[in-house]
């Protein structure tokens, strides 16, 4: 593909998850994350009626503005071990979202994680950004963040 034709986005992001009613979410873009994740204050298997499993889970944490409490239920989920950044290896669920970024949808998987000490509830990685979008560090959509050089 060529460089060309991908959407430019910024370190900093704006997002739409239009399934759980979200939108306005920043977000950070992570080139080093394969997958997104999400903020997810829990998230628990049960047996559905029909013996199935599913996967409940609440998106953000109880101190972000746009928390709901709202469960959130699917039975299209998986459990992954993912190493984070310091090397710990954990198991997390993963679910399939559509996101909108700049006014384009697009289906991705998130890692649903406990981010509530982080600055950012999402993050952008590599398997959403790859063949869609150049990143350029110098464009910063969170400009109250952007210090004074």
């Amino acid at each position: 593909m060529k460089a060309l034709s991908l959407s430019i986005i910024g370190i900093h992001e704006e997002i739409n998850l239009p399934h759980v009613d979200i939108s306005k979410l920043k977000s950070k873009t992570d080139t080093g994350a394969y997958n997104s994740a999400i903020d997810c204050c829990y998230a628990e298997e049960r047996e559905a009626t029909d013996g199935q499993p599913v996967l409940v889970f609440i998106l953000l944490n109880q101190n972000h503005p746009q928390y709901t409490g709202k469960e959130y239920t699917t039975s299209s989920f998986k459990t992954k071990k993912v190493r984070s950044s310091n090397g710990i290896v954990s198991n997390r669920y993963q679910v399939k979202m559509d996101v909108e970024i700049n006014g384009q949808r697009f289906r991705t998987t998130f890692n649903l994680s406990n981010r509530s000490k982080m600055r950012f509830p999402t993050l952008l990685g590599r398997k959403l950004l790859a063949n869609r979008f150049i990143v350029d560090v110098t464009k910063n959509r969170n400009p109250k963040k952007t210090q004074p050089i």
